[in-house]
């Protein structure tokens, strides 16, 4: 496919994934960008992903989608089939030049691709559903890290020189001076951001031990939870030189606030990507439910805590097997922060 040969390429892109998925696919638009400098880029992102992305300079559009098909809560089957038709009679009044789906997991955006109306098609073919799709993208293996999962999608553009990787994630100077201003009203000047909750429950180390290993890492430094006030047990963390902003902020703030912490601790989620991005030391206390080769926090200061299991990349919600791959103790953890502050802790990937 000879894009660049076209004067001013018309091209769509469909990512609706949440904020650490916006952040991994990062590398993948600014070299998108800066390959096609004079082409007209349309993102079709969900909510989270506009407000990780907006601000770096990457498209010339960002539509808002809200992809019933890829909730992690139960949505009626009827419901899913619905939403994905009504996604393509908005891309198809677009005519793109090119339209790439970036999403391999689900067959319906395979479908949205096939039914597209777009002169090339450039995406993954799940389970034969991708029957329409010009140029099928292969299967990425799961324990390819998600970043180069997204950046092999570039030599099916006809770019195949080596990218540099750059993260990114758009914080506005709204976003600072509240976050700043909250600091300043709690007296806290150096911290640690906790990020206990996950989106997916087989990802959660669990509020209870969170909770202990705050309240231990308070007597010596300031901590600050971050989630969402419908985060079950968010509440119950508080105490002395805990500040709990949970439901406070905004995804811009969230990133404000990591931006300007020293550390940030979690499961695998969201907080974890983004401190990579302002080069924060993280740990997150990864869960067995998917390889931690395919999604972890990638940089040069994070560092995960795991445990072996034979089931090991299960991406089960509900674990049938009292969640073995998080049955990691409280000490050892805090054994391991105590390392990684003091710059003793050398080695990135750490067993329990």
């Amino acid at each position: 496919m000879q894009i660049k040969k076209m004067e001013s390429p018309k091209i769509g892109v469909i990512k609706t994934d949440n904020i650490g998925d916006a952040v991994l696919a990062s590398p993948f638009f600014f070299e998108l960008r800066k390959n096609f400098k004079h082409a007209n880029i349309t993102a079709y992102l969900s909510h989270a992903g506009k407000e990780v992305l907006d601000g770096l300079n990457l498209f010339d559009c960002i539509k808002i989608i809200n992809p019933l098909w890829l909730k992690y809560k139960r949505v009626a089957f009827i419901k899913r089939i619905f939403s994905a038709l009504r996604f393509i009679s908005v891309i198809n009044k677009e005519k793109f030049d090119v339209l790439i789906g970036m999403r391999y997991q689900d067959r319906l955006t395979s479908l949205i691709m096939s039914l597209s109306n777009a002169k090339n098609k450039i995406g993954y073919d799940v389970k034969n559903m991708g029957f329409g799709i010009d140029t099928k993208i292969k299967i990425p293996d799961r324990k390819t890290h998600e970043i180069f999962k997204n950046l092999a999608i570039l030599k099916y553009l006809g770019i195949v020189k080596e990218p540099k990787i750059k993260l990114g994630f758009s914080i506005t100077k709204s976003s600072e001076n509240k976050v700043k201003m909250i600091l300043e009203e709690n007296k806290i000047k150096k911290y640690i951001v906790i990020h206990p909750i996950s989106g997916h429950i087989s990802k959660d180390w669990g509020t209870e031990r969170f909770n202990v290993l705050a309240n231990n890492l308070s007597q010596k430094y300031k901590i600050v939870i971050a989630g969402l006030a419908s985060d079950k047990g968010i509440n119950e963390f508080r105490g002395e030189n805990i500040l709990n902003l949970a439901g406070k902020l905004d995804i811009k703030e969230l990133g404000s606030l990591i931006k300007n912490s020293f550390m940030v601790i979690g499961g695998d989620s969201a907080a974890v990507h983004i401190g990579q991005v302002f080069d924060k030391k993280t740990l997150t206390i990864f869960s067995g439910a998917a390889f931690y080769e395919g999604w972890t926090a990638y940089g040069k200061k994070s560092f995960i805590i795991i445990k072996d299991t034979s089931c090991r990349g299960c991406e089960l919600i509900e674990c049938n097997r009292k969640h073995e791959c998080l049955d990691i103790e409280i000490n050892f953890v805090i054994r391991i922060i105590d390392r990684i502050l003091k710059g003793l802790q050398k080695q990135k990937i750490i067993e329990a």
